[in-house]
């Protein structure tokens, strides 16, 4: 063997034993592909893998990429994927609850893809992290803040969500209770005479009366008004009870309103305690109200007993997780809290690992521009070398060929 072909072998030996060109040898071993797929649902399934699984490539540039670093990423990007489709399925009832009244088909792929944009957006937002050069330190800030934004409102979508998919009766009691509370307000509310009708009668009266005291007994515009405010002197002392309303005078008028105001409100108080002495004993509002209020129940609640509304099943979900944290029942929240806390952990740690791993000097030499061209042109150089070595010892070989030959 001459000693070109060796020098040859030595550094192609080289080459494949040294540690420093690891990462060269990986990429040798797996060469980038341009093939693309086959087929329409090849595609498909490509496309969504790339959504829902977070690329660990992504988390690193190319210019130069050590073991240690491809295997952090890798863990980073597995991390990222779990905690990202532990939120795309804790968050999905939420989403689902926000389209219902919409009904059938367009409430699922609304739902469904909403929550692909969220996933990602979440995936997008937290790779984008590790992308750091000493041109874009700023661009990374906004990308850490937008994972850290997306990743926080999920996890407490992920305790509603949750609380939907799980405590449908629960919402519908609460529904029920809220439902009857209104009811017995607005009976309450039967003793304000706030009618438009009561408001200009008594208005009207008040103003005849101020007019009326300040006219003298022996002005002849005083009988006249006394008559519209409380009818002729001489029927004064006649029951109004049988007059018809629209028949009496002004002042008149306004006690009539009055009395019967007063009147409904006493008889609906009256029904509406009798109600909830029958509410007492069943100790189930739902059932109370489907008993008792039927129309109240049938436009609020299906026939199954759950709330009707998407939106109002929401704000239930989201009033009694409140109520529970506030009053301190963790043992009421149950699973979604540990769906909550679980969403926090592992997010948590998603965008703790990714930043860490942004910041990592390796991470930034992958990046690196100049670090790459510093490969490219090591690799050019290296390339030109063995070439022109090949090329020599190619020139060599025959000749040493015919001279054994001759030999």
């Amino acid at each position: 063997m001459s000693n070109k072909q060796k020098q040859v072998d030595d550094l192609i030996y080289s080459i494949e034993q040294d540690p420093k060109y690891a990462h060269l040898r990986e990429q040798a071993k797996h060469p980038p592909t341009t093939d693309k797929p086959k087929n329409f649902w090849q595609r498909v399934f490509n496309t969504l893998k790339e959504l829902v699984i977070a690329d660990p490539k992504a988390f690193h540039g190319t210019a130069v990429v050590s073991e240690d670093l491809a295997k952090q990423a890798t863990l980073t990007a597995g991390t990222v994927t779990v905690s990202s489709l532990l939120n795309f399925l804790t968050n999905y009832p939420l989403l689902f609850y926000a389209f219902k009244d919409m009904g059938g088909s367009p409430a699922w792929v609304l739902t469904s893809l909403s929550n692909i944009l969220i996933l990602k957006f979440t995936n997008d937002s937290t790779t984008a992290v590790s992308s750091r050069t000493k041109y874009n330190k700023t661009w990374q800030l906004w990308a850490i803040a937008a994972s850290l934004s997306i990743n926080i409102l999920q996890s407490i979508a992920s305790l509603v969500g949750t609380e939907l998919m799980l405590n449908q009766p629960g919402l519908s009691q609460i529904k029920a209770a809220e439902s009857i509370q209104k009811q017995i307000q607005q009976v309450e509310t039967l003793k304000q005479l706030d009618s438009p009708q009561y408001q200009q009668t008594r208005q009207r009266c008040q103003e005849g009366e101020q007019q009326l005291n300040q006219l003298d007994r022996t002005n002849p515009r005083w009988d006249s008004l006394y008559v519209q405010l409380y009818g002729p002197w001489g029927d004064r002392s006649t029951n109004w009870n049988q007059v018809p309303s629209e028949q009496l005078p002004i002042c008149r008028r306004v006690v009539r309103l009055e009395t019967e105001a007063y009147q409904n409100y006493e008889t609906a108080k009256k029904n509406m305690e009798q109600l909830l002495v029958i509410r007492l004993q069943m100790g189930n509002d739902l059932a109370f109200l489907k008993q008792e209020m039927p129309l109240l129940y049938q436009q609020h609640f299906t026939p199954a007993g759950e709330i009707a509304s998407g939106i109002e099943a929401t704000r239930m979900a989201i009033l009694s997780c409140t109520n529970k944290l506030q009053s301190g029942d963790i043992a009421g929240m149950g699973f979604p809290l540990f769906m909550l806390l679980l969403s926090v952990i592992t997010s948590g740690y998603a965008c703790a690992m990714t930043i860490a791993l942004a910041f990592r000097e390796d991470t930034a030499k992958s990046f690196s521009d100049t670090v790459q061209h510093q490969r490219n042109f090591w690799l050019e150089a290296r390339r030109r070398e063995l070439t022109a070595q090949a090329e020599t010892v190619a020139d060599i070989r025959p000749h040493s060929d015919s001279d054994s030959h001759l030999n």
